[in-house]
Protein backbone atom coordinates (compact mmCIF):
# COMPACT_ATOMS: atom_id res chain seq x y z
CA UNK A 1 0.00 0.00 0.00
CA UNK A 2 2.51 2.32 0.75
CA UNK A 3 4.57 0.83 -2.44
CA UNK A 4 1.27 2.51 -4.52
CA UNK A 5 1.13 5.78 -2.50
CA UNK A 6 4.65 6.67 -3.15
CA UNK A 7 3.94 6.09 -6.70
CA UNK A 8 1.49 8.07 -7.53
CA UNK A 9 2.95 11.35 -5.52
CA UNK A 10 5.83 10.97 -7.90
CA UNK A 11 3.49 10.40 -10.78
CA UNK A 12 2.25 13.80 -9.03
CA UNK A 13 5.11 15.54 -8.93
CA UNK A 14 6.36 14.62 -12.47
CA UNK A 15 3.16 16.12 -13.67
CA UNK A 16 3.34 19.55 -12.01
CA UNK A 17 6.80 19.56 -12.55
CA UNK A 18 6.56 19.36 -16.57
CA UNK A 19 3.71 21.71 -16.52
CA UNK A 20 6.16 24.24 -15.17
CA UNK A 21 9.09 23.62 -17.79
CA UNK A 22 5.94 23.83 -20.81
CA UNK A 23 4.84 27.29 -18.88
CA UNK A 24 8.37 28.53 -18.70
CA UNK A 25 10.04 27.04 -21.74
CA UNK A 26 6.60 27.17 -24.30
CA UNK A 27 7.29 29.64 -27.23
CA UNK A 28 5.72 33.06 -26.85
CA UNK A 29 2.86 34.78 -29.42
CA UNK A 30 4.72 36.87 -31.83
CA UNK A 31 3.20 39.99 -33.43
CA UNK A 32 2.85 39.04 -37.11
CA UNK A 33 3.52 42.47 -38.40
CA UNK A 34 1.73 43.63 -42.23
CA UNK A 35 4.73 45.62 -44.19
CA UNK A 36 4.55 48.04 -46.63
CA UNK A 37 7.26 49.62 -48.95
CA UNK A 38 8.07 52.95 -49.87
CA UNK A 39 7.92 53.48 -53.86
CA UNK A 40 8.80 56.23 -56.38
CA UNK A 41 5.16 56.88 -58.71
CA UNK A 42 3.02 59.87 -59.60
CA UNK A 43 0.38 61.11 -57.31
CA UNK A 44 -2.81 62.76 -58.72
CA UNK A 45 -4.48 65.07 -55.84
CA UNK A 46 -8.27 64.99 -56.39
CA UNK A 47 -11.33 66.49 -55.09
CA UNK A 48 -14.54 64.47 -55.21
CA UNK A 49 -18.07 66.25 -54.72
CA UNK A 50 -21.36 65.95 -55.90
CA UNK A 51 -23.44 68.30 -57.15
CA UNK A 52 -26.10 69.11 -60.61
CA UNK A 53 -26.76 70.11 -63.99
CA UNK A 54 -28.31 72.87 -65.17
CA UNK A 55 -27.82 75.29 -68.21
CA UNK A 56 -24.89 77.94 -68.80
CA UNK A 57 -27.78 80.69 -69.08
CA UNK A 58 -31.25 80.31 -67.76
CA UNK A 59 -33.98 82.80 -68.32
CA UNK A 60 -37.01 83.04 -66.31
CA UNK A 61 -39.56 85.02 -68.06
CA UNK A 62 -42.02 86.86 -65.99
CA UNK A 63 -44.37 89.52 -66.49
CA UNK A 64 -44.50 93.29 -65.07
CA UNK A 65 -48.35 93.35 -65.22
CA UNK A 66 -51.32 91.47 -63.41
CA UNK A 67 -53.98 90.25 -64.44
CA UNK A 68 -55.21 86.90 -66.05
CA UNK A 69 -53.42 84.62 -68.45
CA UNK A 70 -55.59 84.79 -71.57
CA UNK A 71 -53.19 82.75 -74.05
CA UNK A 72 -50.04 80.44 -74.23
CA UNK A 73 -48.33 80.33 -77.80
CA UNK A 74 -45.42 77.89 -76.45
CA UNK A 75 -45.53 74.87 -74.35
CA UNK A 76 -42.74 72.50 -72.68
CA UNK A 77 -39.52 72.39 -75.47
CA UNK A 78 -40.74 74.65 -77.45
CA UNK A 79 -38.24 76.71 -79.46
CA UNK A 80 -38.46 80.05 -79.11
CA UNK A 81 -36.93 83.17 -80.84
CA UNK A 82 -36.18 86.83 -79.01
CA UNK A 83 -39.16 88.70 -79.59
CA UNK A 84 -41.57 86.20 -80.05
CA UNK A 85 -45.20 86.17 -78.71
CA UNK A 86 -45.09 83.62 -75.77
CA UNK A 87 -48.10 84.22 -73.81
CA UNK A 88 -50.66 87.36 -73.38
CA UNK A 89 -52.59 88.59 -70.10
CA UNK A 90 -55.96 89.98 -70.58
CA UNK A 91 -55.52 93.62 -72.01
CA UNK A 92 -58.88 94.37 -70.86
CA UNK A 93 -58.28 96.57 -67.72
CA UNK A 94 -55.17 97.99 -69.53
CA UNK A 95 -57.10 99.00 -72.83
CA UNK A 96 -59.23 100.44 -70.53
CA UNK A 97 -56.42 102.54 -68.58
CA UNK A 98 -54.77 103.33 -71.73
CA UNK A 99 -58.00 105.04 -72.99
CA UNK A 100 -58.28 106.71 -70.02
CA UNK A 101 -54.67 108.36 -70.31
CA UNK A 102 -55.73 109.53 -73.66
CA UNK A 103 -58.62 111.09 -72.32
CA UNK A 104 -56.78 113.13 -69.59
CA UNK A 105 -54.42 114.16 -72.25
CA UNK A 106 -57.17 115.32 -74.60
CA UNK A 107 -58.57 117.38 -71.40
CA UNK A 108 -54.85 118.59 -70.26
CA UNK A 109 -54.49 120.13 -73.91
CA UNK A 110 -57.84 121.72 -73.86
CA UNK A 111 -56.70 123.37 -70.63
CA UNK A 112 -53.70 124.28 -71.48
CA UNK A 113 -55.25 126.00 -75.09
CA UNK A 114 -57.20 128.12 -73.15
CA UNK A 115 -54.81 129.00 -70.30
CA UNK A 116 -52.20 130.04 -73.10
CA UNK A 117 -54.59 132.11 -74.37
CA UNK A 118 -55.61 133.81 -71.36
CA UNK A 119 -52.39 134.72 -70.76
CA UNK A 120 -51.76 135.92 -73.74
CA UNK A 121 -55.27 138.49 -73.59
CA UNK A 122 -53.85 139.50 -69.84
CA UNK A 123 -50.49 140.45 -71.34
CA UNK A 124 -52.19 142.58 -74.28
CA UNK A 125 -54.46 144.25 -71.51
CA UNK A 126 -51.46 144.54 -69.23
CA UNK A 127 -49.42 146.45 -71.88
CA UNK A 128 -52.30 149.05 -72.13
CA UNK A 129 -52.35 149.50 -68.39
CA UNK A 130 -55.89 148.03 -68.54
CA UNK A 131 -55.03 145.09 -66.06
CA UNK A 132 -53.45 144.51 -62.61
CA UNK A 133 -49.71 143.25 -62.56
CA UNK A 134 -50.87 140.81 -60.05
CA UNK A 135 -53.98 139.46 -62.02
CA UNK A 136 -51.73 139.36 -65.27
CA UNK A 137 -49.10 137.26 -62.38
CA UNK A 138 -52.44 134.74 -61.28
CA UNK A 139 -52.78 134.37 -65.27
CA UNK A 140 -48.82 133.31 -66.10
CA UNK A 141 -48.87 130.44 -62.93
CA UNK A 142 -52.52 129.21 -64.31
CA UNK A 143 -50.64 128.75 -67.45
CA UNK A 144 -47.96 126.69 -65.91
CA UNK A 145 -49.98 125.23 -63.98
CA UNK A 146 -51.83 123.75 -67.31
CA UNK A 147 -48.12 123.02 -69.07
CA UNK A 148 -47.37 120.77 -66.15
CA UNK A 149 -50.65 118.88 -66.14
CA UNK A 150 -50.00 118.40 -69.73
CA UNK A 151 -46.50 117.06 -69.31
CA UNK A 152 -47.86 114.86 -66.65
CA UNK A 153 -50.76 113.72 -69.03
CA UNK A 154 -48.63 112.71 -71.32
CA UNK A 155 -45.97 110.58 -69.25
CA UNK A 156 -49.25 109.20 -67.78
CA UNK A 157 -50.16 108.34 -72.03
CA UNK A 158 -46.77 106.66 -72.08
CA UNK A 159 -47.06 104.64 -68.79
CA UNK A 160 -50.53 103.02 -69.98
CA UNK A 161 -48.78 102.37 -73.40
CA UNK A 162 -46.27 100.42 -71.83
CA UNK A 163 -48.39 98.59 -69.33
CA UNK A 164 -50.46 97.61 -72.20
CA UNK A 165 -47.17 96.36 -73.74
CA UNK A 166 -46.39 94.35 -70.64
CA UNK A 167 -50.00 92.38 -71.89
CA UNK A 168 -47.91 90.85 -74.75
CA UNK A 169 -45.48 88.66 -73.27
CA UNK A 170 -42.05 87.62 -75.51
CA UNK A 171 -39.20 85.63 -75.46
CA UNK A 172 -36.36 87.35 -73.88
CA UNK A 173 -33.69 85.43 -75.38
CA UNK A 174 -33.15 82.03 -78.50
CA UNK A 175 -33.74 78.94 -76.72
CA UNK A 176 -35.46 76.41 -75.44
CA UNK A 177 -38.67 76.80 -73.19
CA UNK A 178 -37.76 73.85 -70.45
CA UNK A 179 -40.32 74.96 -68.24
CA UNK A 180 -43.24 76.27 -68.14
CA UNK A 181 -44.95 77.87 -64.89
CA UNK A 182 -48.27 78.51 -66.08
CA UNK A 183 -51.85 78.36 -67.45
CA UNK A 184 -54.60 79.87 -69.50
CA UNK A 185 -57.28 81.01 -66.81
CA UNK A 186 -54.28 81.40 -64.19
CA UNK A 187 -54.26 85.32 -62.21
CA UNK A 188 -50.51 86.74 -61.47
CA UNK A 189 -50.08 89.54 -59.64
CA UNK A 190 -47.09 91.67 -60.27
CA UNK A 191 -47.47 93.65 -56.97
CA UNK A 192 -44.72 92.61 -55.03
CA UNK A 193 -42.63 90.69 -57.09
CA UNK A 194 -42.69 89.36 -60.55
CA UNK A 195 -44.44 85.92 -61.41
CA UNK A 196 -42.35 83.52 -63.70
CA UNK A 197 -43.92 81.88 -66.18
CA UNK A 198 -41.78 80.18 -68.54
CA UNK A 199 -37.80 79.21 -67.96
CA UNK A 200 -36.04 79.21 -70.88
CA UNK A 201 -32.12 77.62 -71.40
CA UNK A 202 -30.62 80.14 -74.18
CA UNK A 203 -28.23 77.51 -75.54
CA UNK A 204 -27.88 73.14 -74.52
CA UNK A 205 -24.97 72.49 -76.58
CA UNK A 206 -22.73 73.42 -73.05
CA UNK A 207 -24.38 72.63 -69.33
CA UNK A 208 -22.99 74.00 -66.38
CA UNK A 209 -22.44 71.74 -63.61
CA UNK A 210 -22.33 73.27 -59.61
CA UNK A 211 -21.03 72.08 -56.76
CA UNK A 212 -20.14 72.97 -53.07
CA UNK A 213 -16.33 72.36 -52.07
CA UNK A 214 -15.98 72.58 -48.21
CA UNK A 215 -13.60 75.57 -47.22
CA UNK A 216 -10.89 73.23 -46.07
CA UNK A 217 -10.30 72.15 -50.31
CA UNK A 218 -11.24 75.43 -51.26
CA UNK A 219 -7.96 76.78 -51.91
CA UNK A 220 -7.13 73.94 -53.68
CA UNK A 221 -9.40 74.41 -56.67
CA UNK A 222 -8.27 76.79 -59.49
CA UNK A 223 -10.08 78.44 -62.86
CA UNK A 224 -8.79 76.39 -65.81
CA UNK A 225 -8.61 72.63 -63.78
CA UNK A 226 -10.24 69.92 -65.48
CA UNK A 227 -12.42 67.56 -64.11
CA UNK A 228 -14.50 64.54 -64.91
CA UNK A 229 -17.95 63.38 -63.58
CA UNK A 230 -20.85 60.76 -64.11
CA UNK A 231 -24.16 60.64 -64.18
CA UNK A 232 -26.92 58.10 -63.11
CA UNK A 233 -27.98 57.58 -66.23
CA UNK A 234 -25.35 57.14 -67.92
CA UNK A 235 -22.77 55.50 -65.18
CA UNK A 236 -20.34 54.08 -67.32
CA UNK A 237 -19.72 57.61 -69.72
CA UNK A 238 -16.91 59.63 -67.97
CA UNK A 239 -18.23 63.31 -69.41
CA UNK A 240 -15.13 66.03 -69.28
CA UNK A 241 -15.65 69.57 -68.09
CA UNK A 242 -13.35 72.30 -66.91
CA UNK A 243 -13.33 74.77 -63.47
CA UNK A 244 -15.09 78.22 -65.28
CA UNK A 245 -16.00 79.72 -61.72
CA UNK A 246 -14.74 79.63 -58.01
CA UNK A 247 -17.41 82.20 -56.35
CA UNK A 248 -16.41 83.84 -53.11
CA UNK A 249 -19.59 83.64 -51.60
CA UNK A 250 -19.70 81.31 -48.66
CA UNK A 251 -22.75 78.93 -48.67
CA UNK A 252 -23.51 78.26 -44.78
CA UNK A 253 -25.54 74.87 -43.82
CA UNK A 254 -25.64 74.21 -40.59
CA UNK A 255 -22.60 75.70 -39.40
CA UNK A 256 -20.51 74.39 -42.54
CA UNK A 257 -19.05 76.64 -45.06
CA UNK A 258 -19.00 75.36 -48.60
CA UNK A 259 -18.17 77.55 -52.08
CA UNK A 260 -19.85 76.74 -54.67
CA UNK A 261 -17.60 75.79 -58.09
CA UNK A 262 -18.98 76.12 -61.34
CA UNK A 263 -17.60 74.00 -64.43
CA UNK A 264 -18.88 74.00 -68.16
CA UNK A 265 -18.79 70.78 -70.49
CA UNK A 266 -20.03 70.38 -73.58
CA UNK A 267 -23.47 68.40 -74.19
CA UNK A 268 -22.75 65.37 -76.60
CA UNK A 269 -25.17 63.54 -78.16
CA UNK A 270 -26.52 60.21 -76.75
CA UNK A 271 -24.90 58.40 -80.24
CA UNK A 272 -21.56 59.82 -79.21
CA UNK A 273 -19.17 62.10 -81.15
CA UNK A 274 -19.04 59.03 -83.82
CA UNK A 275 -22.51 59.67 -84.77
CA UNK A 276 -22.28 63.23 -85.04
CA UNK A 277 -19.90 62.90 -87.00
CA UNK A 278 -21.65 60.52 -89.35
CA UNK A 279 -24.04 63.52 -90.34
CA UNK A 280 -26.81 62.93 -87.65
CA UNK A 281 -26.14 65.26 -85.53
CA UNK A 282 -28.58 66.95 -83.24
CA UNK A 283 -31.92 66.08 -85.09
CA UNK A 284 -33.94 67.45 -82.13
CA UNK A 285 -33.63 71.12 -82.98
CA UNK A 286 -36.73 70.73 -85.35
CA UNK A 287 -38.08 74.23 -87.17
CA UNK A 288 -35.35 76.31 -85.48
CA UNK A 289 -31.47 77.17 -85.82
CA UNK A 290 -29.23 75.09 -83.89
CA UNK A 291 -27.07 76.85 -81.15
CA UNK A 292 -23.52 76.44 -81.87
CA UNK A 293 -21.95 73.14 -81.62
CA UNK A 294 -25.31 71.72 -81.92
CA UNK A 295 -25.24 69.94 -84.53
CA UNK A 296 -26.12 71.09 -88.48
CA UNK A 297 -29.38 69.00 -88.78
CA UNK A 298 -30.42 68.12 -91.87
CA UNK A 299 -31.82 70.25 -94.19
CA UNK A 300 -34.07 70.64 -97.86
CA UNK A 301 -31.58 72.92 -99.66
CA UNK A 302 -33.96 72.43 -102.50
CA UNK A 303 -36.99 74.14 -100.61
CA UNK A 304 -34.76 76.09 -97.85
CA UNK A 305 -37.03 74.22 -95.31
CA UNK A 306 -35.74 73.03 -91.85
CA UNK A 307 -36.67 68.89 -91.09
CA UNK A 308 -39.59 68.50 -88.96
CA UNK A 309 -41.32 71.95 -90.58
CA UNK A 310 -44.44 72.08 -91.57
CA UNK A 311 -45.80 70.30 -95.06
CA UNK A 312 -47.08 72.43 -97.12
CA UNK A 313 -49.77 69.64 -99.16
CA UNK A 314 -50.76 69.25 -95.39
CA UNK A 315 -51.51 72.63 -94.25
CA UNK A 316 -52.56 73.25 -97.70
CA UNK A 317 -55.67 70.17 -96.89
CA UNK A 318 -56.44 71.74 -93.44
CA UNK A 319 -56.79 75.82 -94.86
CA UNK A 320 -58.11 75.28 -97.77
CA UNK A 321 -61.63 75.99 -97.22
CA UNK A 322 -60.26 79.17 -95.17
CA UNK A 323 -57.96 80.17 -98.18
CA UNK A 324 -60.94 79.38 -100.87
CA UNK A 325 -63.41 81.46 -99.00
CA UNK A 326 -60.78 84.88 -99.34
CA UNK A 327 -59.56 84.04 -103.17
CA UNK A 328 -56.59 82.75 -102.18
CA UNK A 329 -55.58 79.38 -104.91
CA UNK A 330 -53.43 76.63 -104.37
CA UNK A 331 -50.45 77.77 -105.89
CA UNK A 332 -50.57 80.85 -104.22
CA UNK A 333 -50.33 79.37 -100.95
CA UNK A 334 -47.46 77.29 -101.60
CA UNK A 335 -45.82 79.92 -102.60
CA UNK A 336 -46.24 82.06 -100.08
CA UNK A 337 -46.33 79.02 -97.68
CA UNK A 338 -42.53 78.33 -98.51
CA UNK A 339 -41.34 82.47 -98.98
CA UNK A 340 -42.88 82.63 -95.22
CA UNK A 341 -40.70 79.35 -93.63
CA UNK A 342 -37.94 80.23 -95.54
CA UNK A 343 -38.09 83.58 -93.69
CA UNK A 344 -38.07 81.33 -89.89
CA UNK A 345 -42.18 80.87 -89.62
CA UNK A 346 -43.23 84.55 -90.40
CA UNK A 347 -47.08 85.14 -90.66
CA UNK A 348 -49.40 84.00 -93.44
CA UNK A 349 -51.98 85.43 -95.35
CA UNK A 350 -54.53 88.03 -93.55
CA UNK A 351 -51.89 88.23 -90.68
CA UNK A 352 -52.90 84.94 -89.39
CA UNK A 353 -50.37 82.70 -88.52
CA UNK A 354 -49.41 79.47 -90.57
CA UNK A 355 -49.90 76.02 -88.72
CA UNK A 356 -45.91 75.19 -88.51
CA UNK A 357 -46.28 71.23 -87.06
CA UNK A 358 -43.16 69.63 -86.20
CA UNK A 359 -42.35 65.55 -86.46
CA UNK A 360 -43.26 64.64 -83.35
CA UNK A 361 -46.38 67.74 -82.57
CA UNK A 362 -49.33 68.00 -84.29
CA UNK A 363 -52.10 70.11 -83.52
CA UNK A 364 -55.91 69.48 -84.12
CA UNK A 365 -57.75 71.17 -87.09
CA UNK A 366 -59.22 74.59 -86.07
CA UNK A 367 -57.61 77.97 -85.33
CA UNK A 368 -53.93 78.05 -83.38
CA UNK A 369 -55.46 80.96 -81.71
CA UNK A 370 -57.87 79.61 -80.05
CA UNK A 371 -56.33 76.78 -78.66
CA UNK A 372 -53.98 79.20 -76.83
CA UNK A 373 -56.50 80.47 -75.41
CA UNK A 374 -58.12 77.61 -73.52
CA UNK A 375 -56.92 75.73 -70.24
CA UNK A 376 -54.30 73.03 -71.35
CA UNK A 377 -54.61 74.36 -74.93
CA UNK A 378 -50.66 74.78 -75.05
CA UNK A 379 -49.60 71.17 -74.99
CA UNK A 380 -51.58 71.27 -78.02
CA UNK A 381 -49.91 73.44 -80.32
CA UNK A 382 -47.94 73.24 -83.28
CA UNK A 383 -44.69 74.64 -83.62
CA UNK A 384 -40.93 73.62 -83.73
CA UNK A 385 -40.09 71.28 -80.74
CA UNK A 386 -36.82 70.60 -79.17
CA UNK A 387 -36.09 66.79 -79.23
CA UNK A 388 -33.00 65.95 -79.35
CA UNK A 389 -31.13 63.65 -77.25
CA UNK A 390 -29.11 64.61 -75.27
CA UNK A 391 -26.39 63.05 -72.58
CA UNK A 392 -26.69 65.40 -70.29
CA UNK A 393 -30.45 66.89 -68.77
CA UNK A 394 -30.99 69.82 -66.77
CA UNK A 395 -31.40 68.58 -62.91
CA UNK A 396 -29.08 65.98 -63.51
CA UNK A 397 -26.55 64.78 -60.37
CA UNK A 398 -23.54 64.88 -61.60
CA UNK A 399 -20.56 62.95 -59.00
CA UNK A 400 -17.56 65.07 -59.53
CA UNK A 401 -13.87 64.64 -59.04
CA UNK A 402 -11.44 67.59 -59.72
CA UNK A 403 -8.19 67.19 -60.52
CA UNK A 404 -6.35 69.59 -58.14
CA UNK A 405 -2.58 68.92 -58.28
CA UNK A 406 -0.44 65.88 -59.33
CA UNK A 407 3.77 65.54 -59.01
CA UNK A 408 5.49 62.54 -60.82
CA UNK A 409 8.29 60.38 -59.61
CA UNK A 410 7.86 60.97 -55.87
CA UNK A 411 8.50 58.54 -52.93
CA UNK A 412 4.89 57.21 -51.59
CA UNK A 413 3.80 55.23 -48.98
CA UNK A 414 0.61 53.57 -48.59
CA UNK A 415 -2.02 55.56 -46.74
CA UNK A 416 -2.47 53.04 -44.20
CA UNK A 417 1.52 53.10 -43.09
CA UNK A 418 0.51 56.98 -41.78
CA UNK A 419 -2.72 55.79 -40.03
CA UNK A 420 -0.72 52.96 -38.21
CA UNK A 421 0.01 52.82 -34.88
CA UNK A 422 1.35 49.61 -33.05
CA UNK A 423 1.37 50.76 -29.71
CA UNK A 424 -1.90 48.17 -29.45
CA UNK A 425 -0.08 45.55 -29.69
CA UNK A 426 2.96 46.10 -28.04
CA UNK A 427 2.99 44.59 -24.46
CA UNK A 428 6.05 46.86 -22.96
CA UNK A 429 6.56 50.52 -24.75
CA UNK A 430 9.48 51.42 -23.73
CA UNK A 431 10.80 48.52 -25.93
CA UNK A 432 10.06 49.93 -28.56
CA UNK A 433 12.61 52.80 -30.12
CA UNK A 434 11.83 56.58 -31.32
CA UNK A 435 9.22 58.11 -30.33
CA UNK A 436 7.31 56.76 -26.67
CA UNK A 437 4.16 54.65 -28.51
CA UNK A 438 0.84 56.19 -28.52
CA UNK A 439 2.46 60.13 -27.87
CA UNK A 440 2.56 61.93 -30.97
CA UNK A 441 6.09 63.68 -30.99
CA UNK A 442 6.03 67.57 -30.87
CA UNK A 443 7.63 69.90 -34.00
CA UNK A 444 11.01 71.02 -32.32
CA UNK A 445 11.20 68.29 -29.61
CA UNK A 446 8.87 69.88 -27.42
CA UNK A 447 9.02 73.53 -25.66
CA UNK A 448 11.70 75.38 -25.16
CA UNK A 449 13.53 75.98 -21.58
CA UNK A 450 11.86 79.63 -20.59
CA UNK A 451 9.40 79.43 -23.36
CA UNK A 452 5.37 80.24 -22.48
CA UNK A 453 3.10 76.98 -22.62
CA UNK A 454 1.92 76.61 -26.17
CA UNK A 455 -1.64 77.10 -27.05
CA UNK A 456 -2.58 79.72 -24.33
CA UNK A 457 -3.64 82.48 -26.25
CA UNK A 458 -0.44 84.32 -25.26
CA UNK A 459 2.46 85.46 -27.14
CA UNK A 460 4.28 82.13 -26.17
CA UNK A 461 3.37 80.50 -29.96
CA UNK A 462 0.93 78.62 -31.15
CA UNK A 463 -0.27 75.30 -30.42
CA UNK A 464 1.69 72.64 -31.41
CA UNK A 465 0.89 70.35 -34.29
CA UNK A 466 0.87 66.35 -34.48
CA UNK A 467 3.63 65.41 -36.75
CA UNK A 468 3.24 62.60 -39.42
CA UNK A 469 5.40 59.11 -38.81
CA UNK A 470 5.80 56.05 -40.02
CA UNK A 471 6.94 52.24 -38.44
CA UNK A 472 9.93 50.52 -39.82
CA UNK A 473 11.14 47.39 -37.84
CA UNK A 474 15.02 47.93 -36.45
CA UNK A 475 15.77 44.31 -34.09
CA UNK A 476 12.12 43.07 -34.48
CA UNK A 477 11.14 46.64 -32.52
CA UNK A 478 8.83 49.35 -34.26
CA UNK A 479 10.94 52.25 -34.64
CA UNK A 480 9.53 55.55 -35.45
CA UNK A 481 10.24 57.52 -38.34
CA UNK A 482 8.70 61.08 -38.51
CA UNK A 483 8.09 62.55 -41.93
CA UNK A 484 6.89 65.73 -43.65
CA UNK A 485 3.60 64.69 -45.78
CA UNK A 486 2.53 65.81 -49.28
CA UNK A 487 -0.23 64.95 -51.10
CA UNK A 488 -2.65 61.86 -51.52
CA UNK A 489 -4.52 60.19 -53.70
CA UNK A 490 -6.41 58.17 -51.43
CA UNK A 491 -4.37 55.29 -52.04
CA UNK A 492 -0.78 56.64 -51.57
CA UNK A 493 1.02 59.86 -49.71
CA UNK A 494 4.00 62.28 -50.82
CA UNK A 495 6.63 62.05 -48.73
CA UNK A 496 10.14 63.41 -47.23
CA UNK A 497 12.27 63.23 -44.39
CA UNK A 498 16.21 61.65 -43.33
CA UNK A 499 16.20 58.08 -43.63
CA UNK A 500 14.14 57.68 -46.35
CA UNK A 501 14.81 55.25 -49.14
CA UNK A 502 13.21 53.78 -52.08
CA UNK A 503 11.90 50.08 -50.82
CA UNK A 504 12.18 50.87 -47.03
CA UNK A 505 9.76 48.22 -45.37
CA UNK A 506 7.52 49.99 -43.11
CA UNK A 507 4.51 49.00 -41.37
CA UNK A 508 0.76 48.75 -42.17
CA UNK A 509 -1.24 46.89 -39.89
CA UNK A 510 -1.18 43.07 -38.53
CA UNK A 511 -1.99 39.69 -39.24
CA UNK A 512 -3.51 37.99 -36.41
CA UNK A 513 -5.44 40.05 -33.54
CA UNK A 514 -3.44 38.76 -30.90
CA UNK A 515 -0.79 40.81 -29.07
CA UNK A 516 1.71 40.23 -26.74
CA UNK A 517 0.15 41.94 -24.11
CA UNK A 518 -3.25 39.61 -24.39
CA UNK A 519 -5.57 42.11 -25.61
CA UNK A 520 -6.94 42.35 -28.95
CA UNK A 521 -6.71 45.42 -31.32
CA UNK A 522 -7.81 46.54 -35.00
CA UNK A 523 -5.99 45.28 -37.83
CA UNK A 524 -4.62 49.10 -38.36
CA UNK A 525 -4.27 49.97 -34.92
CA UNK A 526 -4.87 52.76 -33.10
CA UNK A 527 -4.76 56.46 -34.84
CA UNK A 528 -1.45 57.23 -35.31
CA UNK A 529 -1.28 60.09 -37.93
CA UNK A 530 -2.79 61.47 -40.82
CA UNK A 531 -5.54 61.03 -42.19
Amino acid sequence: MKRNTWIGLGIGVAVVAGGTAYYFTRPKDEVKWRMGKLDRGNIMQRINATGAVSPVVQVAVGTQVSGVISALYVDYNSIVKKGQLIAQIDPTVWDTQLQDAQASLLKAEAGYSFAKADYQRSKRLSQEKLLADQDLDTKEMALKNAQGTLESAKAALERAKANRGYCDITAPVDGVVISRLADVGQTVAASFSTPNLFMIAQDLSQMKVQVNIGESDIDDVKVGQRALFTVDSLPDKQFRAMVSLVRQEPVTTQNVVNYVVEMIVPNEPLGGVEDAAKGGGHEGWKGGSHPAGQGAGRANAAAGEREGAPDPEKAWERMKDRMAAQGVTKEQFLKRFKERMAEGGGRFGGGRPVQSMSATTSAPGGDRNALARIPGGASQLGGPKFTGDLALRSGMTANVTISTNQVKDVLRVPNAALRFNPAAFIKDEKKADGPRLGQPPVMGGGPRPGAQQAGTGSKGGMVARREDRIWVLENGKPKAIVVKAGISDGQFTEVTGEGLTEGLQVLVGVDNSKQAGGSAAPLGGAPGGRR
